[in-house]
Formats: structure tokens, sequence, C-alpha cells
């Protein structure tokens, strides 16, 4: 098993659930939706303006712009809502310390992979083709087409509501990061407090693997 290699392969940010759980949004929670949906587009228009600008392509001051992307990215993504959704009900088994390791971890391994992938980044940005809501109107899908090396690739957001509209999963065609994230960490969890142990080292040795990947190639 390659694990943690494969997630975040055509995107920018930063991976279907069930799309059961989600309607198409009644008049009722337009409003939410176009909130969502208007934190997400300000967010992505930050990341690729500063792509765009001649000295990021130029090399100038380039570890400050990427700084500055992912100062962006870490407002609109709720790593914590990430980490316990990838670990799933075995979450309940981390103490508060381990959870909040965790959730460190893997924000620093989100954040290290998500900055990989932007680096070379060529196209011509995000197109929004649609929105679904939960019927609380808690929850929003914003579904985009990403312009990403010649290619156009299908990716959806999945955002909750908090103090701000945060976004909590991404599917790139069709395949959720955190249910791809979720299958591998349950195959190295099986021993509750041992085993959360064990995974807090492999996504921290994993991130710092790719930080070093991200220093040689620039």
């Amino acid at each position: 098993m390659c694990f943690l290699n494969h997630p975040l392969r055509a995107a920018l940010g930063l991976l279907v659930l069930c799309a059961m759980l989600f309607a198409v949004a009644p008049a009722a929670h337009a409003a939410a939706e176009t909130d969502a949906q208007s934190t997400l587009k300000h967010a992505l228009d930050e990341v690729f303006a500063t792509l765009n600008d001649p000295r990021y392509s130029e090399g100038a001051n380039r570890e400050e712009m990427l700084s500055k992307i992912e100062n962006t990215v870490a407002v609109i993504f709720d790593y914590d809502e990430f980490a316990a959704r990838t670990v799933g009900k075995k979450w309940r088994s981390f103490t508060p310390d381990q959870q909040t390791r965790f959730s460190k971890a893997f924000a620093d391994l989100l954040r290290a992979t998500y900055l990989e992938r932007i680096k070379g980044y060529t196209g011509n940005g995000t197109t929004y083709t649609g929105q679904r809501s939960s019927t609380k109107g808690d929850k929003v899908e914003v579904q985009t087409l990403l312009d990403f090396e010649g290619k156009t690739v299908p990716v959806d957001y999945r955002m909750l509501q908090k103090d701000h509209w945060v976004i909590y999963d991404v599917i790139i065609e069709g395949v959720s990061l955190v249910k791809n994230y979720r299958t591998q960490f349950q195959e190295l969890m099986t021993d509750g407090n041992k085993d959360a142990e064990a995974l807090i080292e492999r996504v921290q040795s994993r991130a710092e693997e790719v930080r070093k990947q991200n220093g040689k190639t620039e």
C-alpha cells in the first residue's frame, strides 16, 4: 500500500459521499448557498490571483506568495473537521491530546500536499456549475469545474456553516478526500490509543517527506 500518496492528485484543494444526503436546495436556502459559494469564490480568487501574479511565475518572492496562499486556505479549510471525519468513529477513542496532535499533523500534510500541487499550476481557474444544500441548509456542496493542466476536472466542495462557511471535504472526479484518507487510516487503526500514536507519527512523517520534496523541486 502506498500510504498517503494518492489524494489531491488533480486539484487545488486541498477530494463523492452519498449524494442522497443532499437535495436540490429549496428557495428558502438560496441566501445561505450564495453565502457559501461567495466564501469559496473569494478564497479561490485570492489563490488564483497569487498564482497569476508575474512575481510568482518569475520566482520573485515565491516563498512569501506561497505562504499567502497557505494562509488563505487555512481560513476556509476546517482542518479539525477534516481530521475527525477522516478518522471516523474511532475519533472518539482518541484522547483530547491525541486529537489535537493528529489534527495538527493532518493539517500539515494537507497544506504541504496542496502547495505541492499548485506550485506549477497553469489554467484558467474555476467555473461554478451548481450547488446543493442539506435539508437544514447548514451544509452545502458547491460544484465546480477546474481548468487544470489542459483538462477540465470536476471538483466539488462540501461546506459546513459554523461561525463562517468552511470546507470539510473535497470531491475530485468523484473521489472524496475524506473517504480516501479514511480508508487508508482504518488499515492502521485496530488497537485504540496505541494505533492513534502510530497514526499520528505516520502522518507527521509523511508531511515532513512532502515538505522536503517540495523544497527539492523548487
